[in-house]
């Protein structure tokens, strides 16, 4: 398997994971954490994947890692303007960026 393989099928677990929280939310009538979860799920569909092949075959080397960087100043932007909901769904972004570039690091360590 190789290291897209592995980084492929780490985020689309992760994102089965999160549409199964999302359902639990909407059980709940949580409707705010359902659409955290379900964004959450989006993104480590097709955006991730996508962005992490590209920082792996290096045609853009720190992709994940300035997308991070990009939620969260977004994220400190939203919060000084008092959009505390708005800033905490940069924070989620920035999290599931931070969960898929640690996944593509195992996979590199881990992989052929």
């Amino acid at each position: 398997m190789t290291v897209l393989d592995k980084y492929n099928r780490t985020l689309t677990e992760e994102s089965v994971r999160e549409a199964q929280l999302a359902a639990e939310a909407a059980k709940q009538d949580a409707a705010r954490e359902q659409s955290i979860h379900l964004m959450k799920a989006s993104m480590l569909g097709d955006m991730l994947k996508v962005l992490g092949r590209v920082e792996q075959e290096g045609k853009r080397p720190n992709a994940l890692e300035t997308l991070i960087e990009s939620f969260m100043a977004e994220a400190e932007r939203l919060r000084r303007l008092g959009d505390y909901d708005g800033s905490d769904r940069a924070e989620q972004k920035a999290i599931t960026v931070q969960f898929a570039l640690d996944a593509l690091k195992e996979a590199e360590q881990n992989g052929e």
